[in-house]
């Protein structure tokens, strides 16, 4: 006789697998040509010695003198090497290892820098208050390279450790600054190449005529602020214009931005704009 009831259905689900917790599960999974792609693309020097990892090797794996990066560093973080003093000073003043940072966090960083830039700002640690929030996530496409790319020292945080707090100033609210880079809501995008320039934080600007430099332009007309990159009703783009005689190219303008790497020689790709 029916009860009404449903059957109870004495087949199991398929346990859906797991995505990996941490960094040292994390697995590579992409193809060496992709890394190629990479280091052609954002001016890697054969000196900094980039390996494609091995088959079941995790983000821990580098080999001695090495550290691991992930590949969306310089795809969505805006991220470049030689690394900006900025991003240095977020690395220590928070004591993380860069390779604890997500493809979630670094743009935070990369994005606070740009605006400072645009807007004439001194990017400073002091003024930045939104550390990376996890140190758990993960990424499976990621290389190897020589340690001194990032010359700074790094504290490599257990698990357990989490991100220290630190203190900020109580009054910053009130500063000319803050007031200037929270006018507007701006969205976090992978920037193109001479706006990351424009901002000083990318070196591969090897332009046709040297005493080009890249600017916002807007019908014709070029100058106006480098945070209209981020409006796309404008229908604008980053363009070039000629420096006067009596400045430094752009590059040299720029180049205290930058750390100084602690490897051989380093060159860039001749790109150009």
């Amino acid at each position: 006789m029916s009860t009404g009831a449903e059957p109870v259905s004495t087949r199991k689900r398929k346990s859906r697998p797991k995505n990996p917790s941490g960094p040292n599960q994390a697995v590579i999974n992409w193809k060496e040509d992709e890394l190629n792609n990479l280091v052609q693309n954002f001016g890697f020097s054969s000196d900094w010695g980039v390996q494609f990892p091995t088959p079941n090797c995790t983000a821990l794996d580098a080999p001695p003198g090495y550290i691991m990066l992930y590949d969306e560093f310089f795809l969505e973080g805006n991220f470049r090497l030689p690394m900006s003093k900025f991003v240095g000073e977020v690395l220590v003043g928070y004591g993380l290892h860069i390779s604890q940072i997500n493809a979630l966090g670094l743009p935070r960083i990369t994005h606070f820098e740009f605006i400072c830039q645009a807007n004439r700002i001194e990017p400073a640690f002091e003024k930045f208050n939104d550390p990376p929030k996890s140190l758990h996530d993960w990424k499976q496409k990621f290389f190897y390279i020589c340690r001194g790319v990032i010359p700074i020292d790094m504290h490599y945080r257990s698990e357990n450790e989490g991100v220290p707090r630190v203190n900020v100033s109580i009054s910053y609210a009130d500063q000319d600054w803050y007031t200037t880079l929270t006018r507007k809501v701006t969205p976090i995008i992978q920037l193109e190449e001479r706006a990351l320039v424009a901002a000083g934080m990318s070196m591969l600007w090897v332009p046709q005529n040297p005493r080009a430099y890249p600017v916002y332009g807007y019908k014709g007309k070029s100058g106006y602020s480098l945070m209209n990159v981020f409006d796309p009703n404008v229908g604008s783009a980053m363009v070039v214009a000629a420096l006067p005689e009596d400045r430094l190219v752009w590059v040299d303008q720029i180049r205290d931005n930058f750390c100084t790497l602690q490897v051989r020689v380093w060159r860039f790709m001749p790109i150009l704009f």
